[in-house]
């Protein structure tokens, strides 16, 4: 399976996006309309050049990707409706995967189709569904399974570690900049790419630590936060491990051209006044000079001066600095900008007291979507974040305080809480909870009822999040 010509590997987007096309259609169409049928040839004709290889091609959901025969499907921007659409799909039914066979008809897909479609006017779609697949010999289905993490407690004290050794670097390699040092970048790429192969099995992790805002030194962790929020994703994009580590090392160095900054500026506790703000606005156009000027002229050297310079620009050619002749911003830099906007706006810097909440942070982004922001890219960012993002503090139907602790693929409004006080409003000794889980009756043991703003309550997130659970 894991040959790089296999039929199934070659081919895999098109098979999942073909059969989202399918049930798509479906929706609006019976499995006796001709553009349901051409939809199920196409996929049949698919799978039959996989099916070359393999006796049996299973397509199955795990987490946020769907997999092949094992082998994770990468996907572009231009695939991402349907994937988003098909997983949510198979995740209304409780289903995990699609098992189909070789010599797969026409009319055993389309009676399963049916079944797919009906099985959702059950209480028990997923066995429902089992159950009629049971009579279509070249099909069968599995229930959705739940990731499950071992070795809890030392995988967390890796990300932390791999964490804060990125902003360390980040504050050695500002160092060199501003004393107008040669910038060795050979050891950023390194610490960038192992926060890659961090971020491909714990990525919940990651970005618990791009939660935590109350850090001292705003600028190192936020390049680092954006980085990583890039990084994560371009993932969800498809992108290889080279354009993720162009992407990070981009998404790192946005804000480099601080270091030409006068620190007390930076660290003003006050308002700044118009004068101050035409200096910070010199930031983007700095961080070309400085990226220049210190690092070795290649692909990513200039990928990163032209995020740097862009990354205030937005989609309409609004924002800074001013550009004649504006087209548009480039790729890294509509990733980056998203990235950027949501951890600023999410962060309790030095002259912005009043950081608004993630939920907040993401409706503004919104709001701007076509014109600011790339709006697709927004979307797989929210999808990437979760309804209610890591470090959201929530009332419970419980009267229960808790902390987001992680996402839930399975269940998006329905995440992994820390829970930090009883139903009486009483101090009580940290638990995670799930909120998937359900009572004996069948219903949900708690549901979130509202997010609240945790610097009202003052909260510190740290002592919640870098914690590990058992």
């Amino acid at each position: 399976m894991d040959r790089p010509d296999s039929p199934v590997i070659k081919n895999a987007r098109e098979i999942v996006n073909n059969l989202a096309i399918i049930f798509r259609i479906n929706q609006t169409y019976s499995v006796e309309n001709n553009a349901v049928i051409r939809a199920a040839d196409a996929f049949i004709e698919a799978v039959g050049f996989a099916l070359l290889s393999e006796k049996i091609l299973t397509i199955e959901l795990l987490g946020e990707y769907f997999h092949l025969n094992g082998t994770r499907v990468r996907y572009t921007v231009q695939y991402y409706l349907n994937f988003d659409f098909l997983m949510n799909e198979f995740r209304k039914r409780g289903l995990g995967s699609i098992i189909v066979s070789e010599n797969i008809s026409r009319s055993d897909l389309l009676d399963f189709v049916r079944e797919f479609k009906s099985c959702l006017s059950t209480n028990t779609p997923y066995l429902a569904l089992k159950e009629k697949t049971d009579g279509i010999d070249q099909i069968d289905v599995g229930p959705i399974k739940r990731v499950q993490e071992d070795n809890v407690v030392n995988k967390r004290q890796q990300v932390r570690r791999n964490y804060f050794t990125a902003v360390f670097r980040f504050k050695v390699m500002s160092g060199k900049a501003k004393k107008g040092e040669a910038v060795e970048i050979k050891k950023t790429k390194l610490i960038i790419n192992s926060l890659i192969d961090l971020m491909l099995n714990e990525d919940q992790m990651l970005m618990s630590m791009t939660a935590i805002k109350d850090y001292d030194e705003y600028t190192y962790h936020h390049s680092v936060n954006v980085s990583l929020l890039s990084i994560a994703l371009g993932m969800r994009l498809g992108l290889s491990k080279k354009r993720l580590s162009e992407l990070g090392i981009a998404a790192f160095l946005h804000d480099i051209g601080k270091v030409s900054l006068p620190d007390e500026l930076l660290n003003k506790t006050t308002s700044f006044t118009d004068k101050e703000w035409e200096l910070v606005r010199t930031h983007p156009s700095e961080g070309v000079k400085t990226i220049l000027s210190t690092m070795k002229l290649d692909r990513t050297s200039v990928k990163s001066a032209i995020v740097s310079y862009e990354h205030h620009l937005n989609m309409d050619g609004t924002g800074y600095p001013p550009v004649d002749g504006f087209v548009k911003t480039d790729f890294y830099t509509n990733i980056v900008t998203i990235a950027d906007r949501f951890d600023a706006m999410t962060a309790s810097r030095v002259y912005t007291r009043e950081p608004k909440s993630p939920e907040l942070a993401l409706r503004i982004l919104s709001e701007k979507a076509g014109s600011h922001v790339d709006p697709i890219l927004l979307k797989i960012f929210i999808r990437m974040i979760g309804v209610y993002p890591v470090g959201t503090l929530v009332s419970l139907d419980t009267r229960e305080l808790a902390i987001v602790y992680k996402g839930n693929s399975d269940y998006p409004d329905r995440p992994v809480v820390v829970l930090i006080s009883d139903g009486k409003g009483r101090k009580r000794e940290k638990k995670l909870a799930d909120l998937s889980e359900r009572g004996l009756d069948g219903s949900f043991r708690r549901t979130i009822k509202k997010t609240l703003d945790y610097h009202k309550y003052k909260i510190s997130l740290p002592e919640y999040l870098l914690d590990s659970y058992e």
